[in-house]
Order: structure tokens, then C-alpha cells, then sequence
């Protein structure tokens, strides 16, 4: 692909496959690799990717940047621009939502666990510390690998698209790895056609931990009362009770499963129905005023925005297994009650992936989950940062994970949705 000021360029880190294997499609290389034809300062730069955004005169979603995105396998990672900071970044981003009626929104997130610090306008931490839970505290230090996921996943509330900047490039690793979503289902539903059945009929469970404060480094550290967690909208106050405050908590849970596809009156014995959307989210309250919010959620989902293949549009949503998976087999968890034993005598857990189930949500059968991460390290493109870069990922057609890296490492993250692009849960 090239255009009067963008053009493509073959990396090491590039892979080729074809997202439906044995067809007529082409051969891709991912993720697409663009550099600008000639060295602009930032202000020039914004104006170029602004070209290739969404326009006010457009009559639909289909930007060149969109159609872009849809004949490379979701990803593209943006190279030698003048971007130096977080406000550079931001202002970047401005240009990249583009104009008009079809031009990104920021993604407004709800069920928030994971604490993000603002950097400038629309532009956040990445989630560098909380990762695989391998040691006591539930960190992931740069010395561990986050798995592949969907940017969260977890819920029914996620965004359309992850951008993520490269402020400081690491000392050596720290690649962000990528995976075609589409290429991913299309392995897994003729290798493990009983995972993908399972993902579709039954769905996928996550426990995730909300501490009652913000708290730096662990796994729900958000604060439970954030408006990006479970707390008001728009400056609004909480109830001045505990009672109050719980049960506005437990009202925007429900509100955040609604958007999944659960409500009140489902008829729970409507076995047309997948098990996820019957049953619905659950909590649990500590006594310390922490919360255990456990997401049931679809496994599949259908997307409105592939338009390279509309029939390729049914795809399996790995969500975020991968890390889960990972945790599992190195501290062999698959069997209940999932625990197991620190080096200075402490209990830790590491809940393997399941399948949500009526009676009791059931552990997803380990070949399976071996045959996924098979798949994602055949299809995965480690992608390497230099200061500056960008990489934009579609969030519904591909995911992406973190190897461990030394040195210094600072990657910055946006999230956006589109009006008119959804990917909507498959509820049968």
C-alpha cells in the first residue's frame, strides 16, 4: 500500500499468512508497516493521517484508514513520526479520530479494575505492573509476559479500537505481540470445534477484584468507586450510607451485564439461550469493603466491521484466557480449588479459563486451551518500538500481549469507539 505521503515497508517482524486458510483470499503480511515518504515535523504529520481518517463528507464507516485495517489483519504500526510526548501523542490522536458523523468517540469505560493514570488528553498509562499474578503481591513485573487478550475483554464494554504510543523504547524485549483474531478462529474451529462450540453455547467467566481504594500495582487497583470502575458518572456524588454506596455499585454491575445481553426476566430454563447470558454477572462483597465481580460473557461475537469478508465476519473472541492459561500450567491449577503454594509458605490462586455453566462454571479442557496458545505463537507478530511509533489495533480482529523486556519501557494507550462499528455478542 502506498499513497502520496504513506508507504508501506517489509520488517523482520512482519508475518504472512492468510486469515482463512486454504482459500482464494491473499496472502497478507502483518501486521502493515507505514512510514511517511519524507521526514515532517508533528504538525505536518497530524494533517497526513488526518487525510486517511474519517471525513465529513464520508457516507459510511469505510475510511482509508478503516479499509486498511480490514485488508491487513486489523493491525497497523505507524514509524517515523515526530512524536515526542504524551501532548504529541494526544495531538496526534485529534487527527487520527478524524471528522464527521463516522469519526471516533473515546471509549467510556465502566467495570474498570485496572488502574490507569492520565498522561494528557485521551491518553493513558499502559497497564505495564499487573499482569500474570506469578508472585505473591499479584504483579506482573517487566521480567513476565502478559498474555494475548482483547483489550478488555472481560467485559461487555469494550472498545472498538486500542492505540498505543511509544514514548521510551526499551533496553532489549518488550515487544508488543499481535495476533489476527480471524486467522485465530479460523485455525481453532477446524483444530478444537468443541472449544469454539463451548465459547458459542456456554461462554466464558472471569473473576476480577476491585479493591475499595485506589491502591498502585496489584490486580483491581483502580478503586472501586472511580467513575471507570463502578462509581457515579459526570461528577455525581456517591450515598452518603455504605448501604447506599453498595447498592449503587451493584446497580451499575447490573447495568455494565445488560450491556452484555442479560436482563431481569431472562428465562434462565431457555436452553436456545448460551449459559453466559442466562446466568449473568455475579458479586461477591469482602469484608474489608473490597468486591469479587465475577463477568459471564459471550465467547463469540459477530462484527460489523469486516469488510473484506462479510462471511468471515463469526469470530471466536479469545478474550483474555491467555494470561489465565499461562498462570494455570505454571503453577498447574487446572483442578479445584485452584491454589497453590508460594516460596515463603503463602496460598496463591491462579484460576485456570471456563466456560460459564448454569449450575457451576466448568474449567475449559486443557487441550484446548493448549491448541489456542499453539495457534497464538504460530500467528503472532512481536513488534519491535523505536521512539515515536504507533501502533493502532482493531480491537475486535486482533489481540495483543507484552513480552518481558529490561531497561526503561514507556508505551502510552487511547482507546476509541466508532459510531455505526459494533461487534455485537452471538447469542446462540
Amino acid at each position: 500500500m502506498s499513497t502520496s505521503f504513506w508507504h508501506s515497508v517489509k520488517t523482520d517482524y512482519q508475518v504472512s499468512f492468510q486469515v482463512t486458510e486454504g482459500s482464494d483470499e491473499p496472502t497478507i503480511d502483518f501486521p502493515l508497516v507505514l512510514e511517511p515518504q519524507e521526514k515532517l515535523n508533528k504538525e505536518d504529520i497530524i494533517k497526513e493521517v488526518a487525510k486517511i481518517a474519517a471525513q465529513p463528507c464520508d457516507t459510511d464507516e469505510q475510511s482509508t484508514l478503516r479499509k486498511l485495517l480490514d485488508t491487513n489483519g486489523g493491525v497497523i504500526h505507524m514509524k517515523g513520526l515526530a512524536l515526542k510526548t504524551a501532548d504529541d501523542f494526544s495531538d496526534f490522536l485529534d487527527g487520527l479520530a478524524g471528522q464527521g458523523k463516522h469519526a471516533w468517540v473515546p471509549h467510556e469505560h465502566i467495570g474498570m479494575e485496572v488502574l490507569r493514570r492520565p498522561q494528557a488528553r485521551n491518553v493513558l498509562t499502559t497497564n505495564e505492573y499487573v499482569a500474570i499474578m506469578l508472585t505473591k503481591a499479584g504483579r506482573g513485573p517487566p521480567s513476565h509476559f502478559i498474555g494475548w487478550h482483547n483489550e478488555y475483554a472481560v467485559s461487555p464494554a469494550h472498545p472498538t479500537y486500542l492505540v498505543l504510543f511509544c514514548q521510551t523504547p526499551p533496553g532489549s524485549g518488550g515487544e508488543t505481540s499481535v495476533v489476527n483474531t480471524l486467522a485465530l478462529y479460523d485455525r481453532l474451529k477446524k483444530e478444537a470445534p468443541g472449544f469454539v462450540e463451548g465459547c458459542s453455547t456456554k461462554g466464558l467467566v472471569y473473576q476480577i477484584p476491585h479493591n475499595l481504594s485506589q491502591v498502585s500495582g496489584i490486580v483491581g487497583g483502580n478503586g472501586l468507586f472511580k467513575e471507570s470502575a463502578f462509581g457515579p458518572k459526570n461528577g455525581a456524588k456517591l450515598p452518603d450510607t455504605e448501604d447506599g454506596k453498595r447498592r449503587f455499585v451493584e446497580a451499575r454491575i447490573i447495568e455494565l451485564a445488560k450491556r452484555g445481553g442479560w436482563h431481569e426476566n431472562i428465562n434462565k430454563s431457555d436452553e436456545s439461550l448460551p449459559a453466559w447470558q442466562r446466568k449473568g454477572f455475579t458479586w461477591t462483597w469482602l469484608d474489608n469493603g473490597d468486591l469479587e465481580v465475577v463477568h459471564r460473557v459471550a465467547g463469540r461475537i459477530t462484527s460489523s466491521n469486516c469488510i473484506r469478508d462479510p462471511s468471515a465476519s463469526k469470530l471466536i473472541h479469545s478474550k483474555a484466557m491467555s494470561t489465565r492459561f499461562t498462570n494455570a500450567v505454571v503453577h498447574d491449577t487446572f483442578e479445584p480449588p485452584h491454589t497453590f503454594k508460594n516460596e515463603d509458605g503463602s496460598k496463591g490462586i491462579a484460576v485456570p479459563p471456563h466456560f460459564a455453566g448454569m449450575e457451576e462454571d466448568e474449567v475449559i479442557p486443557r487441550m484446548w486451551l493448549e491448541k489456542m496458545d499453539q495457534w497464538q505463537h504460530a500467528l503472532e507478530s512481536s513488534i519491535k518500538w523505536d521512539q515515536g511509533d504507533v501502533l493502532i489495533v482493531d480491537n475486535y480482529a486482533a489481540q495483543h500481549a507484552r513480552w518481558a523486556w529490561e531497561g526503561d519501557r514507556k508505551i502510552q494507550a487511547s482507546f476509541w469507539d466508532q459510531p455505526g462499528m459494533a461487534a455485537e455478542p452471538l447469542m446462540s
